[in-house]
């Protein structure tokens, strides 16, 4: 008879497709039992633990600071034993592999107990990506590399008070002064820029040509001088995201990423990432959240409410097929996708969000807005707070659908 080690190896194994897959697993499973505890299930026993009803990060400074820390830590481990960047080029410290096994790798490794990487994702996923597909040799030499050593901390300086999802309408100025380009504007809503070592900047070089190429990306270590970071309250009470105000911000023009006036190729480059993070990190939350509304309906004598258990069956049903899309997603070559499935796929997840708030609105009642302190109720305020954040996130709903409407569908413009 097999051990459970036997038999969690034997389903991690499974994951792999090929034999040279298959050999790759042997390995990275290996490496991580010799470091880390494969991963208690989380308990659903009612009451019991935290609810994990926070859809956006909520911790103290010095607590994000740690778990920035720790998440450093184990990317340092990762590159040590060769899985640090698994898709990467050879001859920056990568092993070249196809993108397939970079999947496998992450979906083997998230059966451990491995620390939060969420405070370096941006980097890893988003930034050094874009670097990676639009610097130059030294630009990726300087920051991709460390960013996967696990040595520094990327963020991203897009968003603007007045350019979310029209993100083409940035004011941020940049003017050239020599070699030197002088920076001065806002960004809001970044993630990490409290810790970061360097941000990827989309700034208006050009405000005389049409706004999608007058615009021009920048990398900009956020030790410079005149950058000043301030936190953003939210309505739920923590402060997951920053505004960066950068005052006469001095950047050399050799941290000019991509051509003058060429930052619109690079920003879409790196919006592909983002949509992909949104989308990855939110079907396991979605998974509890199901499980934890059907608990919900029964202990309030609600599940045998036809109306109810219509809607639980919408909702769950909605929440397989976002979950089918994403495993579509990830079984295509990164080469092969048009942009539109990551589009899709952020738009399910948010809907999904909003649905599972609604849901759980519905069989609470007056306990959904008022603490009462019984465990689950409350916070499922929280949840739909967070779940109107994430309509904006990645690109706001509207946004997404009209490019859908427009490009995939092909369906007449709106008149203007």
């Amino acid at each position: 008879m097999k051990s459970d080690t036997q038999r969690d190896e034997t389903n991690l194994l499974a994951l792999a497709a090929t034999d040279e897959q298959r050999e790759f697993a042997r390995e990275a499973i290996a490496f991580l039992r010799g470091r880390v505890a494969l991963r208690v299930p989380q308990s659903m026993s009612w009451g019991i633990g935290p609810e994990n009803l926070t859809l956006f990060h909520e911790t103290s400074d010095e607590e994000e600071r740690a778990e920035a820390q720790a998440a450093l830590d184990w990317q340092r481990t990762r590159w040590e034993a060769g899985f640090g960047w698994i898709s990467g080029p050879v001859e920056h410290g990568g092993r070249g592999l196809p993108d397939e096994y970079d999947r496998l790798y992450r979906q083997i490794e998230s059966a451990f107990d491995i620390p939060d990487m969420s405070p370096i994702r941006i980097g890893i996923g988003t930034v050094g990506p874009a670097i990676t597909a639009m610097g130059t040799p030294d630009q990726i030499l300087e920051f991709v590399v460390p960013i996967q050593r696990g040595e520094i901390i990327a963020c991203q300086l897009f968003s603007e008070p007045a350019a979310g999802s029209d993100l083409a309408g940035v004011r941020t100025r940049g003017v050239r002064d020599g070699d030197d380009w002088r920076l001065n504007g806002q960004k809001v809503w970044t993630s990490n820029a409290q810790f970061a070592d360097v941000g990827l900047a989309l700034v208006r070089t050009d405000p005389d040509v049409p706004k999608h190429r007058g615009v021009t990306m920048f990398l900009v270590p956020m030790s410079t001088p005149g950058i000043d970071i301030r936190p953003l309250r939210q309505m739920t009470g923590g402060a997951s995201f920053t505004e960066v105000f950068l005052d006469n911000v001095v950047v050399s023009d050799r941290l000019r990423l991509g051509e003058e006036g060429g930052g619109w190729a690079v920003a879409t480059r790196a919006l592909a990432g983002e949509r992909k993070a949104v989308g990855d990190r939110t079907h396991e939350i979605t998974d509890r959240a199901i499980d934890m509304l059907r608990e919900l309906a029964v202990r309030h004598e609600r599940f045998d409410d036809p109306l109810l258990r219509q809607d639980w069956a919408r909702v769950y049903s909605r929440l397989r097929i976002a979950r089918f899309q994403q495993q579509r997603i990830q079984a295509t070559p990164e080469s092969q996708l048009s942009g539109a499935e990551r589009g899709i796929d952020k738009l399910l997840v948010s809907s999904n969000l909003r649905m599972l708030g609604e849901m759980a609105a519905e069989i609470l009642g007056p306990a959904f807005v008022a603490n009462t302190g019984e465990w689950a109720t409350f916070n499922w305020n929280k949840w739909m707070m967070g779940a109107l954040g994430y309509r904006i996130a990645g690109g706001t709903e509207e946004i997404l659908k009209t490019m859908l409407a427009d490009r995939v569908l092909m369906l007449p413009k709106e008149p203007k």
